[in-house]
């Protein structure tokens, strides 16, 4: 019986679920009802709905990321990233080709990224490490293709390809460094080397990195959801 009430109970959440929506429907050119449905959708879903494969994006926990400049000799590695804001996020731009299928949508974020890292010269192969946080308004733009596809019942859902993430930093971006990580890129020779007009722009090229890293996760998100509930949740009038 218990098993039974179970099965009856998860039913009745998603039936729920597809009832109400993850958003709401807009015409493709009405910013103003899009961003509506943007903080609909963000609301809803950012701390993730497992049963939809819709993961939680605020905050955002990244174990272990990895990425460098080689231009500047530069390698950096992440660990226990915590990225938040995602939550907050505003639609500066949508644009919706419906006959190229293609959508094109930039959002505004004040994101705080903290984590500690290893910052590693590859010239000197020496290694310098601490505790980083970095606050950053990012302009986040998302590139994809999708399909409509018909399924069993007759429903039609978005499928969404694979998405292109770019980034502008729109204001120069703060960081705040512990005072033992403070003290050891003081004190080293080569990282003394580089002035504050160096130290801003790499700041915001580490920014544009890890805030391209979590919104993968947002377009995730809107792919998993656009399997969950039908394109007509999304957008008005469109075949």
């Amino acid at each position: 019986m218990a098993v039974f009430v179970l099965l009856m109970f998860l039913m009745f959440s998603k039936s729920v679920l597809c009832q109400e929506s993850l958003t709401m429907a807009c015409n493709t050119d009405d910013i103003a009802c899009l961003s509506k449905a943007t903080e609909l959708f963000l609301e809803k879903t950012h701390k993730g709905i497992p049963a939809y494969n819709i993961v939680t994006i605020d905050p955002l926990v990244i174990p272990s990321y990895e990425f460098a400049f080689d231009d500047e000799n530069l390698k950096y590695k992440y660990t226990t990233l915590t990225v938040t804001g995602l939550r907050h996020q505003k639609i500066s731009d949508f644009k919706m080709d419906t006959k190229a299928k293609s959508v094109v949508l930039t959002t505004q974020a004040d994101l705080d990224m903290v984590g500690n890292v290893d910052i590693t010269l590859t010239k000197s192969s020496r290694t310098l490490s601490g505790h980083y946080k970095l606050h950053a308004r990012i302009l986040g733009t998302a590139t994809y293709n999708y399909e409509l596809k018909t399924d069993e019942k007759g429903v039609n859902h978005f499928h969404v390809g694979p998405e292109k993430i770019t980034c502008k930093v729109a204001e120069n971006p703060t960081a705040v460094l512990s005072p033992e990580f403070q003290q050891i890129l003081s004190n080293d020779p080569e990282a003394k080397t580089y002035n504050d007009e160096k130290r801003m722009e790499l700041r915001k090229r580490m920014a544009c990195k890890i805030a391209e890293k979590a919104y993968t996760n947002v377009v995730h998100n809107i792919r998993a959801a656009a399997k969950a509930v039908p394109s007509s949740a999304f957008f008005n009038n469109i075949q």
